[in-house]
């Protein structure tokens, strides 16, 4: 059987991850540090991607020096990295990852939701890179639109008092109660939730995994 190393501390992922392969194939080794690259003061679409590239071949090559350490044998390593992009009022691209450990979380994601999401629409880009234990490595950057409905600040309470936001990319869930924000998508929803299946497929099968 396939050995498959998923370098993410994301149950969502591997949950998604095991659509594609047999559960038991799946090996989850993240990254030692959680601590990750920021996007502050990038503001046009291409380097948002290449930032989140970056990301994703960080955590990449990070598992890959594990495995190498500690002489484990594995065929291929996945990565990957979810953000929410959205246009502000000046047009400019505001990223929006995880919400703050802190206390004032709920602020925060209110805060997005009636700055940035409600009425509108926002892009969610997840940037994937997969290496085999041959070197081959490929990296892409999968995006999906989603169009929300217009401001509810009764929902939009009410879902706060859920804390399903919290440790969520853009600090919604689109597969649990966040789903109730969402008017239409246009792209992957997997892609949404964290991992982008028919893209990540695509690679697993050039690679013959």
């Amino acid at each position: 059987m396939k050995r498959i190393i998923l370098a993410s501390r994301s149950p969502r992922r591997r949950e998604l991850l095991a659509h594609l392969v047999p559960e038991e194939s799946i090996n989850v080794l993240p990254p030692r540090s959680a601590d990750e690259a920021g996007f502050d003061g990038l503001r046009d679409r291409g380097a948002i991607e290449s930032q989140l590239l970056n990301i994703a071949r960080d955590k990449c090559d990070n598992v890959c020096w594990q495995l190498a350490d500690s002489g484990t044998a594995y065929d291929v390593v996945v990565a990957a990295d979810t953000v929410g992009v959205c246009s502000g009022e000046d047009e400019d691209l505001v990223v929006l990852g995880q919400p703050p450990e802190a206390s004032h979380w709920r602020e925060t994601v209110a805060g997005w939701f009636r700055d940035y999401y409600f009425g509108r629409e926002h892009t969610v880009l997840t940037g994937l890179c997969v290496a085999n234990a041959a070197g081959a490595r490929t990296e892409c950057v999968a995006a999906t639109q989603v169009a929300m409905v217009d401001r509810d600040d009764e929902l939009l309470n009410w879902y706060l008092t859920t804390d399903e936001p919290r440790g969520k990319a853009g600090g919604y869930a689109i597969q649990g109660a966040g789903s109730m924000f969402v008017e239409s998508i246009s792209g992957s929803l997997s892609n949404v939730i964290g991992l982008p299946l028919e893209v990540l497929r695509e690679i697993l099968n050039e690679q013959n995994l």
